[in-house]
């Protein structure tokens, strides 16, 4: 039996629902490509498990005795995949008009880049602009802290973080693409060595992004292979989330911002989430939001380490 051109990865961490209805999406959404699925089990304690087990018999099933985290599962998987192609993709995600076929066939047409993604969708079919970004700069990082890319959002010098300007109709190379849609290639996985591990969970694929540049391999985006992400489903607390991925944002920091720019990049970072804080307490005192923020302000000593 030939081994699949394409492993299909997804994490699935009590996310049951929401995985069932993105494997059925793959299936019949993907007619034009050879490919296998992997779901990693992160130790769910919903019906994951038993749901994959009779809905998807021929998918193969990892069951992780400890939650890995997205890195520590998309790892697991590779060891299991076969595939010339990569794709990790989200259980809180649904393939729409033929994204995987797309997504792959542009692979093809652009080998060199090494990594490639699609553009994200929200449920009502609107853009969402978050599956891609430039790295950390002192403007990007100082305009967010003052507030300045989410007023001029639409602006490519106040929010170049997030491509502001773009309408997503263009193929274009980016530093950074989402987690949630990411294909690469077998190839520079292996020089790269994969994820990251100690990303537990957030700017995992940033870093692989940022580490496959230095080797000459330029992360790039298609407008034709779309996908809806609903994003967040395993997070019950918005102050979870944002730690983590303020954790994931520091220990990016850590590693690819020389030394003598971390302590302002990581200020510029404390002062966002001091803006946001403030903010919230004078304007919403009593709203669960402003408890929220509060929390992640007070637990500034651990995300202000990152993933140490």
């Amino acid at each position: 039996m030939s081994k699949p051109n394409l492993s299909i990865i997804l994490v699935s961490y009590n996310t049951a629902e929401y995985t069932q209805r993105a494997l059925e999406s793959v299936f019949t959404e993907t007619l034009n490509s050879d490919f296998e699925v992997i779901v990693v089990d992160n130790a769910s304690t919903d019906n994951s498990v038993e749901l994959l087990k009779d809905h998807f018999p021929d998918i193969r099933l990892l069951e992780s005795k400890d939650n890995l985290g997205f890195a520590g599962g998309v790892c697991l998987g590779v060891e299991k995949a076969q595939g010339e192609y990569l794709l990790l993709l989200n259980p809180d995600t649904l393939v729409v008009d033929g994204a995987i076929d797309k997504l792959l066939q542009f692979a093809k047409q652009k080998t060199s880049n090494g990594i490639w993604g699609g553009v994200t969708l929200n449920d009502d079919m609107s853009l969402n602009t978050q599956h891609a970004w430039s790295q950390p700069t002192f403007s990007t990082l100082l305009f967010s802290a003052l507030g300045l890319s989410k007023v001029f959002n639409k602006s490519c010098f106040f929010n170049h973080a997030n491509y502001g300007g773009w309408e997503r109709n263009s193929v274009r190379e980016v530093d950074i693409l989402s987690g949630c849609f990411f294909l690469t290639s077998r190839k520079v996985w292996d020089q790269l060595g994969g994820l990251d591990p100690q990303f537990f969970m957030y700017a995992e694929e940033a870093d692989y992004c940022l580490r496959a540049i230095k080797y000459g391999y330029q992360p790039i985006v298609t407008p034709n292979a779309r996908i809806i992400h609903h994003g967040g489903v395993s997070h019950s607390h918005f102050s979870g989330k944002l730690i983590k991925l303020l954790k994931g944002k520091i220990e990016l920091i850590n590693r690819h911002v020389s030394s003598g720019k971390r302590p302002v990049y990581k200020f510029l970072i404390y002062l966002y989430v001091l803006n946001k804080h403030m903010l919230h307490k004078f304007f919403k005192p009593n709203s669960e939001e402003t408890r929220e923020w509060r929390t992640v302000f007070e637990q500034r000593a651990d995300w202000l380490r990152g993933y140490r």
